[in-house]
């Protein structure tokens, strides 16, 4: 018997009580050595998934883009009508109450400009990984 055989024969505590097959002893030596050798260079075991998850990625941020275009429109229409719609007291009376809470209202675009520019950068982080 060669040292392969007896490793492998080691493993089995109760080798003497029972007979191991030749074939099994065959397997177990091709799938050690398998075990043992290095991958081939080339793409690593998670090369697929993580092209799967930039494609993932690059689909949403082609619909991310696609819903922010048409709420833009959406807003440049609305402006549009209420500026049409409203007297000119009225737009006076909305501009002097938005200088009134201007600090509610730049807290209220700063914090959703830094949620939106948190987020594009947590994700490209997380895509780079």
């Amino acid at each position: 018997m060669d040292t392969r055989k007896d490793k492998i024969l080691e493993q089995f505590q109760d080798h003497e009580d029972r007979i191991i097959p030749e074939k099994d002893i065959e397997t177990y030596e091709f799938l050690y050595d398998a075990l043992e050798k290095s991958p081939d260079a080339g793409f690593s075991l998670g090369f697929s998934h993580q092209i799967i998850r930039k494609i993932e990625a690059k689909q949403q941020r082609k619909v991310t883009v696609k819903l922010y275009s048409l709420a833009a429109v959406l807003i440049a229409m609305t402006l549009g009508f209420s500026a049409v719609f409203f007297s000119e007291e009225q737009c006076a009376i909305l501009f002097s109450m938005i200088l009134k809470y201007k600090f509610v209202v730049i807290f209220l675009l700063s914090a959703v400009s830094l949620i939106q520019i948190g987020t594009r950068i947590f994700s490209t982080r997380e895509l780079e990984n």
